[in-house]
């Protein structure tokens, strides 16, 4: 349980059982795929169209029966569980508040340690399994083959590909705007990936062959004509680097493919459904009887025939309450907010409209307490960070700030700092002026002023010193505002499906009890707004993070429905004569 992020370990155990189930969906996803890679690699360099059948058979041995490439592929996809373990773990952590990138350098490095350790993992297996097949039929040894060849390659395609994707900032998985069928998203993945990586997969082919061939034959010969031998290799045998290309296009479009197929199957869509959280809290599903399941479930869409009514025990479905309320893990946080909004944009607004009064009235009431302490921790935070500062006493300006304009003289006098003397010092007279005696004290100082003007030398000469120290140590003023804008992101989802369901509730609601929480939703819905205007008077002082726009888009929308669908019952649904007036004033600003 220790090797477990202490976040799953907080969640209920049907989250807990959704999040594996589709973790080992996608690692199987990824197994098939190396068979694919592996089939593709071997069909290339073994078939042969004098003899197709012995080639067939020749493939499909070293393909699905043979014992070097089973070992082989088992290793691969160990690297590949945990290349997708910590992709998954930069999704659902929650976001960290650094004050400077030092702090952030700091604690991304394990992170970024064990990324490229399971990228280079899976690439140098990939390449071994792959080079093993190059020399199989007229193998050519000059200069040590390609076996080693296609090695180094591998490793370098790794590297490249972890600078380009990895490089700047951990990503988490997008967020899915629009669900579409997983057999058409895996398609459109797999034919993307093998076109754009074959493309970016010619020049460093190239490059890698001109620096590593001759470098062989300077080291196989010790002499200067070894790099004409490596040259003609590069010339006569062009084999040799459509076999480099091939891997490389390969290990990209693999490396790419399985970061989307961890994010295709990570970020499907919640099934939620109206009911109370407390009667889904406890319940433990059998991980092999839900697999043995969905097992069952493919087998009778492969004939054609429904699903036995006895199987359908084991559902992965989660109460709404259960779904938004999961800020220990916030990437799952993000995708229920998002699925909560398209539900209560489609029929789960509808089922939860048709339920009888008494439990209709116990399942709203538990998703608005969700959400209303969501709203009161959201604006807490936001009011901790927008504090103002603490105002100047006007006796600390007069003494610590000089005039504006020349000759006006200050209103205190100046008091000289006081002058710390040795014993020595206070023994000369006092008509010798102290700067001229050799004591300690101008000691200290000569050599203070020859230090700081031996830094300001060497500061001069290297100026990327500098630019790396206010890198790593300059403070962000905006750090900690920045960081509870995105934790507080899945709010922007939430509020916009909160906001639907009081606007169909005018019409589909029949009994009409949400109207006594509508007056709660607009004033917080007014809070909201006036701290992220707060939140965009502080820009001066830095960066705000994207999460502000899509705050204030979302709260822009929200405040705009409800004046539409609202404004003319405004006497009916608010008491509170202030708020009244703020809203006719905002609807005389609609066009």
């Amino acid at each position: 349980m220790g090797l477990l992020p202490p976040y799953y370990l907080w969640l209920p155990r049907k989250i807990k059982k959704i999040l594996l189930y589709r973790f080992l969906f996608a690692t199987l996803l990824c197994s098939w795929l190396d068979y694919q890679m592996l089939t593709i690699f071997v069909s290339v360099n073994l078939f042969e169209l004098r003899r197709p059948l012995d080639s067939l058979t020749e493939i499909l041995g070293w393909t699905l029966f043979s014992v070097y490439s089973s070992v082989l592929l088992i290793l691969i996809r160990l690297s590949t569980m945990g290349f997708g373990l910590v992709l998954c773990h930069i999704h659902y952590v929650t976001p960290r508040c650094f004050r400077y990138n030092l702090l952030r350098i700091s604690y991304e490095f394990p992170i970024r340690f064990w990324l490229i350790s399971s990228i280079l993992s899976t690439t140098i297996a990939s390449s071994w399994l792959y080079a093993s097949f190059v020399d199989l039929n007229n193998g050519n040894y000059l200069l040590g083959g390609s076996w080693y060849y296609l090695m180094t390659f591998g490793c370098f395609c790794g590297i490249s590909y972890y600078h380009k994707s990895h490089e700047r900032s951990l990503r988490r998985f997008p967020l899915p705007i629009v669900h579409l069928n997983m057999m058409e998203c895996l398609l459109q993945i797999w034919c993307h990936h093998f076109k754009s990586s074959a493309k970016a997969a010619f020049v460093p082919t190239i490059l890698f062959a001109l620096i590593y061939w001759p470098t062989m034959g300077l080291l196989d010969t010790t002499e200067l004509g070894g790099v004409s031998t490596g040259c003609f290799v590069i010339i006569t045998q062009p084999q040799r680097l459509f076999q480099a290309w091939l891997l490389a296009t390969l290990i990209l479009a693999k490396l790419h493919i399985v970061r989307e197929l961890y994010g295709l199957i990570m970020q499907r869509p919640l099934s939620l459904i109206c009911d109370l959280r407390d009667l889904h809290e406890y319940i433990d599903i059998s991980l092999f009887n839900l697999i043995w399941e969905r097992f069952q479930y493919f087998i009778c869409i492969m004939r054609m025939k429904p699903m036995p009514i006895n199987a359908q025990r084991y559902n992965l479905s989660l109460p709404i309450a259960m779904a938004l309320d999961t800020a220990e893990i916030y990437g799952f946080q993000l995708l229920a907010a998002r699925d909560f909004y398209a539900a209560m944009s489609g029929s789960l607004c509808n089922k939860l409209f048709e339920k009888q009064f008494g439990q209709r009235n116990r399942y709203w009431n538990e998703v608005r307490d969700v959400i209303m302490g969501m709203l009161d921790r959201f604006l807490a935070r936001m009011e901790s960070c927008l504090e103002p500062a603490p105002r100047i006493k006007v006796s600390h300006l007069l003494k610590n700030k000089n005039p504006k304009k020349p000759g006006i003289r200050s209103l205190v006098k100046p008091t000289p700092p006081p002058r710390r003397l040795c014993a020595t010092c206070r023994c000369f007279p006092s008509c010798q002026p102290p700067q001229k005696t050799w004591c300690f004290c101008n000691l200290r100082i000569y050599l203070y002023d020859r230090i700081q003007s031996c830094r300001n030398a060497l500061w001069d000469i290297l100026p990327v010193v500098p630019q790396y120290y206010s890198f790593l140590y300059e403070l962000d003023p905006l750090a900690n505002l920045n960081h509870e804008l995105r934790c507080g992101e899945p709010l922007v989802w939430i509020l916009q499906g909160l906001v639907t369901m009081c606007v169909r509730y005018l019409k589909e609601d029949k009994f009409y009890y949400i109207q006594n929480d509508l007056e709660r939703i607009v004033v917080y819905l007014l809070k909201v707004e006036e701290k992220l205007i707060a939140a965009k008077e502080m820009q001066v002082r830095g960066k705000l993070c994207s999460s502000h726009d899509h705050f204030m888009m979302a709260i822009n929308r929200c405040i705009y429905k409800i004046l539409f669908t609202f404004g003319p019952h405004l006497d009916l649904i608010i008491d509170d004569y202030k708020l009244r007036d703020t809203f006719r004033r905002r609807m005389e600003l609609l066009p």
